[in-house]
């Protein structure tokens, strides 16, 4: 079923709620809306935001909306020299808003090929996500990630792409470092950054880096 935008008007409402700049809805061909991402200035928690939402789509429009149909994302400044920074400036409202762990990180090689499967959970729900790529120990870091995101996608709703999953090494410490870019909707790709700390192996910590990066994302 192609997804199409057919409510303007509703959109147009949305944009008039207090701290958001931009909305976009889509709908299937008979105009119900499928998705509704609005990007916001940071402050008013999320979960306002969706109720928000809610309230002027049900009084204005006449249509109960599903709360996880509705994604936010909170975008500012914090520092002027790092405008696009993830430093995660964003937030979407998910099922109960359950904190999304790794729960566990299966690996495997054959073939001259290293695969990893990464399951995560968020209260009582597991996504499983998977990544095969070369043996090779530089690729590995970028696999992990790769399969972690594929865990996230549901979770997401939007576009995610990698771009870089490093180890790096410190003085002290070894640290799992990612970037990502995350697709918003009507307003372009936003750069998203993550790390963790090593604590024991290395796909764990590269799975928490891809975490951090979304934190925001993920939480409500």
């Amino acid at each position: 079923m192609p997804a199409l935008r057919l409510l303007p008007d509703l959109e147009d409402a949305l944009c008039q709620l207090s701290d958001v700049r931009a909305v976009s809805v889509v709908t299937d061909p008979d105009a119900r809306p499928q998705e509704i991402h609005v990007l916001a200035n940071p402050g008013k928690p999320a979960k306002q935001l969706v109720r928000d939402v809610q309230s002027v789509a049900l009084a204005q429009f006449d249509l109960d909306l599903d709360h996880r149909i509705v994604s936010v994302v909170q975008i500012g400044d914090r520092d002027a020299t790092h405008e696009e920074d993830s430093a995660a400036e964003a937030t979407t409202d998910r099922p109960d808003h359950a904190r999304v762990v790794v729960t566990s990180i299966a690996t495997r090689t054959a073939g001259g090929q290293y695969e990893v499967e990464v399951t995560l959970g968020a209260g009582d729900d597991a996504f499983t996500g998977s990544a095969l790529g070369p043996l090779s120990p530089s690729h590995r870091p970028r696999i992990v990630a790769s399969a972690t995101l594929a865990a996230l996608r549901e979770l997401l709703g939007m576009r995610c792409e990698l771009e870089t999953a490093d180890l790096v090494r410190t003085a002290t410490r070894e640290v799992a470092l990612v970037v990502l870019v995350l697709g918003v909707p009507r307003v372009g790709e936003q750069v998203l950054t993550g790390s963790a700390p090593v604590r024991g192996d290395h796909p764990d910590a590269v799975a928490r880096a891809v975490l951090d990066a979304l934190n925001r994302t993920l939480a409500g």
